[in-house]
């Protein structure tokens, strides 16, 4: 395998577990009875470092320049935006929030079938 494929296959399995920790923070938020905030609160700050490190990883490999993350990276900042609202506002959207998390789904869906990878 290529260094370049390699590279694309690190990238994707960041992406796919940046979804799969939202999916998590998703159900603990949506949940009722909510679990303590001291949990959801690690959760949150978690996967936004997750997320940090994938871009920066994203930025620094000049052989992924190619691939257009950008729209996932967009999804999960809608996702996170209204993560924020529901928690800390007690916002009862949930809808909302599912919607944004399925967004991020279909842009990932979307990278594996740019990247021809299942």
């Amino acid at each position: 395998m290529s260094t370049n494929n390699k590279k694309v296959e690190i990238l994707l399995s960041y992406l796919s577990e940046i979804h799969t920790k939202s999916l998590s923070l998703y159900d603990l938020v949506t949940s009722r009875p909510r679990p303590e905030d001291t949990r959801i609160l690690l959760n949150i700050n978690e996967v936004f470092t997750y997320y940090h490190s994938v871009r920066v990883f994203y930025y620094s490999n000049s052989e992924l320049a190619g691939s257009d993350v950008h729209p996932f990276f967009k999804a999960f900042e809608d996702f996170y935006f209204e993560l924020k609202q529901v928690f800390f506002l007690e916002d009862e959207d949930s809808i909302l929030l599912y919607s944004k998390l399925t967004a991020m789904k279909d842009c990932f869906e979307q990278l594996t079938n740019d990247f021809n990878v299942l």
